[in-house]
């Protein structure tokens, strides 16, 4: 068995696998005092050089630093802090750990090293001992207690092992084994996944503000950029026509591109950078335009947002070829081909519902003896449907579309501002 979580969040447990408190959330405001003071003692170059991310509150480490100062009882009852799919597994029998890529969402983590790292942790006064052994995804970490196994009708030597962050596991899901691979996942977020050898230099990283992580593949990296996607394809539908469904508006989508600009902006971007003060945008509105046009906007707006990640990690000097897709969002012919002509790039959707489970499953499955390794695994797992090839003059047009796009925003950044704090 084999588990995979979101990051960030972390569960104060006891050695006797008591929970002692509540998971605060990334999402939770609480602890955004400390990553101000992250940001202010130790500089962003010098952070990326041990923890490759960009500071923020979402991470672990300031929410540990919150329940520290501000629930003591919590801090001190709590032998270990543990991530979510750690958790899981410590639950069921395994001494506690952390997997490498979650580890990484603490921001107290040296990824190169594959360590906690000693300058973080001095600085943040975070117990050591409170956080558990890193484990590598696809580690062995122990076997399901026996009164569970005959509880749940297991055997007696079902292994558990670590696996991790739900990006670099949908990676693996989706079959992203090899350097210079990549996943999009088209879900309620959409995250674009490139998987990389260690880069030389970091620099490059650090200029496009991209995060370095681990994958649960020995020897590869991964970056990812999220956003919202299928969440502002939702709030279309409700908003513009309740009562529709997506496979509904699919099927109306226009054939050829709009002269319509959608500004994905409806909750704050995180990247390239945190933009508190914004919101979603059309542009090019007419008294002719229809609700279909506008959900092909949408459609078009999202994507652009995608274009801008995958070209700031073209910079980098990682620039897959092909770009896999899974998720709800894959099923859409329209959207998919709408991707491979606002990039210039085919998308390979694939025949994988849920990308995170199926990697959590290649990695019990290797390690259970059904497979030599990842790549039997991936080949028995994971099903290419269909690819969707760039029309060269759409891709044309795109291009141009896409510096208007980025255009949008700086013009209207004093706008959206004044306007959030009317």
């Amino acid at each position: 068995m084999s588990f995979s979580s979101m990051g960030e969040a972390a569960v104060p447990v006891r050695l006797d696998r008591t929970v002692v408190g509540p998971s605060i959330l990334a999402n939770d405001v609480r602890g955004v005092e400390y990553a101000a003071r992250l940001d202010r003692d130790i500089s962003a170059r010098d952070l990326y050089r041990i923890s490759p991310n960009r500071v923020g509150p979402n991470f672990t480490f300031s929410k540990l630093m919150w329940i520290r100062e501000h629930d003591p009882d919590t801090y001190r009852a709590a032998d270990k802090f543990l991530f979510w799919a750690d958790f899981i597994a410590f639950m069921l029998g395994a001494d506690p750990f952390a997997s490498n890529s979650l580890a990484n969402r603490s921001l107290l983590f040296n990824v190169r090293e594959n360590r906690w790292s000693d300058t973080l942790l001095d600085w943040s006064g975070i117990d050591r001992k409170k956080l558990g052994d890193i484990a590598s995804g696809g580690d062995v970490v122990g076997t399901v207690r026996s009164d569970l196994a005959r509880r749940f009708g297991l055997r007696d030597d079902v292994l558990l092992v670590a696996g991790g962050h739900d990006q670099v596991l949908n990676a693996l899901g989706c079959s992203c084994i090899e350097n210079g691979s990549a996943v999009v996942g088209m879900g309620t977020y959409e995250s674009y996944c490139p998987i990389f050898s260690w880069p030389g230099d970091t620099e490059a990283f650090f200029a496009e503000n991209m995060n370095i992580e681990n994958h649960v593949v020995p020897g590869l990296f991964a970056s990812f950029l999220y956003h919202h996607s299928g969440y502002l394809v939702d709030w279309f539908r409700r908003t513009f026509a309740p009562g529709e469904t997506v496979e509904g508006l699919n099927a109306r989508i226009p054939d050829g591109p709009t002269r319509i600009l959608f500004l994905p902006h409806n909750e704050p971007p995180q990247w390239p950078e945190f933009i508190r003060h914004t919101s979603g945008v059309f542009v090019g509105l007419k008294s002719s335009t229809t609700v279909d046009e506008m959900y092909r906007a949408v459609l078009e707006g999202i994507t652009f947002y995608l274009m801008q990640a995958v070209t700031a990690m073209e910079r980098t000097g990682v620039a897959p070829d092909v770009f896999l897709a899974s998720g709800g969002g894959s099923r859409s012919d329209a959207w998919m081909q709408i991707r491979a002509d606002i990039t210039g790039k085919p998308f390979t959707r694939l025949g994988v519902g849920e990308g995170s489970l199926n990697g959590t499953a290649i990695l019990a499955a290797v390690k259970s003896g059904m497979f030599p390794d990842n790549g039997a695994a991936v080949r028995a797992y994971v099903s290419h449907e269909r690819t969707f090839v760039p029309d060269p003059d759409r891709h044309a047009y795109y291009a141009r579309l896409a510096e208007v796009y980025r255009s949008v925003y700086p013009s209207l950044a004093g706008v959206l501002e004044n306007l959030e704090q009317v």
